[in-house]
């Protein structure tokens, strides 16, 4: 992808925000302190956090 292609993909920050997540959605999220992969998205924070632990 050329610089050019990068940015017409993705013309601000939140469309670049939103592609990370779709990807980390699709390969699946996994908790680093726990394990779990039972997570939840925290609009307020822009992060997931685990069901099991509650860490972000």
């Amino acid at each position: 992808m050329t610089l050019i292609d990068f940015f017409s993909q993705f013309p601000d920050e939140e469309s670049c925000k939103q592609k990370f997540k779709e990807y980390r959605d699709q390969s699946g999220v996994i908790c680093p302190e726990c394990g779990g992969d039972d997570h939840y998205w925290k609009q307020d924070k822009e992060q997931y956090e685990c069901k099991g632990c509650l860490r972000a």
